[in-house]
């Protein structure tokens, strides 16, 4: 797929004036400088636009000053513009704006939501609603949508895994462990290996082993519960046999089960069952019964005490007859008089109360025995009932059978009803069958690509002159660990190798090669476009290798790297001269443009030199405290 990355620009939270770069298509851009000047995160940024989740753009300098990132970009003839808020927190913004046109505003707004664009990038790399994931992982579902971002793993090699010793595509920028299943998935479709159809055919073949996989596992529960349920009828039968429930004889598992639920439907409830009702309304009488004699019997003990308490104050006041008697031998005061006549008043109430209350005790007496001796006719009436009698108990106990009958044969009524939901195994066996006859055999044009790749791999392999006592070795495609391995040209077996320089150079030939042989293929999902940051990094990540100038100070660290930027070079020739195509390369370095332009690398343009003062953010974006 034709793409090219035309412009990169920022505008600033201060208003000032808009920051752009310009990058050419069919060239290898290249964005040189010193240390801490941003040149790292206009990967970041691209990712951001391309409309990640996350963001990894840096904060400092860079996201503090920034209000909106935006990427201009061309697929195959029409020019997209997306333009996204600065993320908050490292968390991507909703609010974007976007053009199909090209159209650029003075001041971004919000034109559209994030779903739309996705939906509209989706279809422009290629990807319709039949193109879904074949099989599902921890982090994926299988049979959802296949995403475009998803190929963008093909189009980044960022300083974190260009010289990585074990990873090769760039899982950091993403969620990785997401985005390591989607490249098991999707990696062989990318290549050309499946087509759409291919995937959605095997989608539905596993779909539909999945079926049967659950239909195997129901059976194999309800198979268990089956057996130890047909334990359980037999139990069921003598139980009934012994309440005389049931006839007297042998029964299979099948016909007990179908003998008891015949006894339930039919059963009838028999005399006793009136017996049953007319004891629960006698124990229901008696228990009211006792109730009340034992309220009657707690309010004779509280009228028992209220008397003993008159009783008392009486005793208390008994000395007042005296001293009204003998009045005028205390002290005859008018106080003295009206004190003395009130509490004579008290005792006169208290002799009436007593008088008046004495028939209370003899009616509370005469309640309770009348109430025990309806408690004995009740007792009575029971003992004549036939309540301990096993006759009695039998029927009883048949009420409790019945019902666990009812309980425990439900099991069986489930379960028919499980098996009907079940679909029909050879149904699905006919289902994959037919798909499968529809399927396009691809092991042999699996061998065949992956041969491809590998001689494409070698010849970028093989123009290196870097590799010391590798040198001759033969490249290895690790198809499960998607990574580069070396063997010796007469062995099976790849090499350990060490040095981050020549797994630099390992991560250049496998994409350099995977992207030529997709060119060649005219696959369609894979942009035409890489991001390398720092393929020096194994040389300037060394402080003893730069000289106080920045410069690598050892010339064969020099060389080496001047040979993978011929390496890189050779690349763009090729797509050029041999594919007739266009591909676009942009390259974040430290290198100073010498090591391009000694001798002159004919696809290499300079965008912009990083130096004196010169970075992502000018000084003009600053914040004003920065002033």
């Amino acid at each position: 797929m034709r793409f090219h990355i035309s412009e990169i620009k920022l505008w600033f939270k201060n208003n000032s004036e808009p920051r752009s770069i310009t990058f050419l298509p069919n060239k290898v851009n290249v964005i040189t400088g010193a240390k801490s000047t941003g040149k790292s995160s206009i990967l970041s940024i691209i990712d951001y636009c391309m409309l990640s989740t996350q963001s990894r753009i840096v904060e400092e300098m860079i996201n503090e000053n920034v209000s909106w990132y935006g990427l201009f970009f061309k697929i195959n003839s029409k020019d997209f513009v997306i333009i996204r808020k600065h993320p908050v927190n490292n968390v991507g913004s909703q609010e974007i704006y976007f053009s199909s046109t090209g159209t650029v505003p003075i001041t971004p707004v919000v034109n559209i939501d994030i779903k739309s664009v996705k939906s509209i990038l989706q279809s422009e790399f290629g990807i319709n609603d039949n193109i879904v994931i074949p099989y599902g992982g921890r982090k994926i579902v299988a049979g959802s949508k296949i995403s475009f971002r998803y190929f963008l793993l093909f189009n980044t090699l960022s300083e974190d895994i260009i010289a990585s010793t074990t990873t090769y595509f760039d899982f950091e920028l993403h969620d990785r462990e997401k985005y390591i299943e989607a490249l098991n998935r999707i990696f062989f479709l990318a290549l050309g290996v499946d087509d759409a159809n291919n995937v959605l055919l095997k989608e539905k073949i596993n779909n539909l082993k999945s079926d049967l996989e659950k239909n195997e596992r129901k059976l194999k529960v309800i198979g268990t519960k089956e057996r130890m349920f047909n334990s359980k009828i037999m139990e069921l039968i003598i139980r009934a046999q012994k309440f005389d429930l049931i006839e007297q004889k042998l029964f299979s598992a099948d016909s007990g089960y179908d003998r008891l639920k015949e006894l339930i439907n039919n059963y009838k409830v028999l005399e006793y069952s009136n017996n049953l009702i007319e004891v629960e309304e006698f124990n229901k009488t008696k228990r009211s019964l006792f109730r009340k004699i034992r309220n009657l019997e707690r309010f004779s003990n509280e009228y028992n005490s209220y008397r003993e308490n008159l009783k008392n104050d009486l005793d208390s006041l008994r000395p007042i007859e005296y001293l009204k008697e003998n009045f005028e031998e205390l002290i005859p005061t008018l106080e003295v008089k009206i004190f003395i006549n009130t509490l004579d008043e008290s005792l006169s109430k208290i002799k009436a109360e007593l008088r008046k209350k004495r028939t209370i005790s003899t009616n509370t007496s005469s309640e309770i025995k009348k109430l025990q001796g309806l408690i004995r006719e009740i007792d009575s009436k029971l003992d004549k009932m036939p309540t301990t009698t096993k006759d009695f108990t039998d029927e009883a106990g048949k009420f409790i059978f019945i019902g666990e009958l009812k309980a425990q044969l439900s099991f069986y009524e489930d379960k028919w009803n499980i098996l009907d939901e079940l679909p029909s195994e050879s149904v699905i066996l006919e289902q994959i069958e037919e798909l499968q006859s529809k399927l396009t055999n691809t092991s042999e044009r699996k061998r065949l690509v992956l041969r491809l790749l590998e001689d494409n791999i070698q010849k970028y392999y093989d123009n290196t002159n870097s590799m010391g006592v590798y040198q001759n070795y033969k490249v290895h495609f690790d198809e499960t660990l998607k990574s580069l391995k070396l063997r010796k040209p007469d062995e099976l077996n790849t090499s350990q190798i060490g040095s981050k320089s020549n797994y630099m150079f390992l991560h250049l030939c496998l994409f350099l090669g995977i992207h030529e042989l997709l060119i060649s293929q005219k696959q369609k999902f894979i942009p035409q476009f890489i991001v390398m940051d720092q393929p020096s990094q194994p040389y300037y990540g060394d402080k003893d290798k730069v000289d106080a100038e920045g410069k690598l100070s050892q010339d064969d660290d020099r060389d080496t790297l001047k040979d993978a930027f011929q390496l890189i070079n050779t690349f763009l020739s090729n797509i050029s001269r041999e594919q007739k195509d266009e591909f676009q390369i942009i390259l974040l370095e430290h290198a100073p443009v010498e090591y391009w332009s000694d001798p002159v690398l004919e696809h290499f343009h300079l965008v912009e030199e990083f130096v004196n003062g010169n970075a992502l953010i000018p000084e003009r974006a600053f914040k004003k405290e920065k002033n």
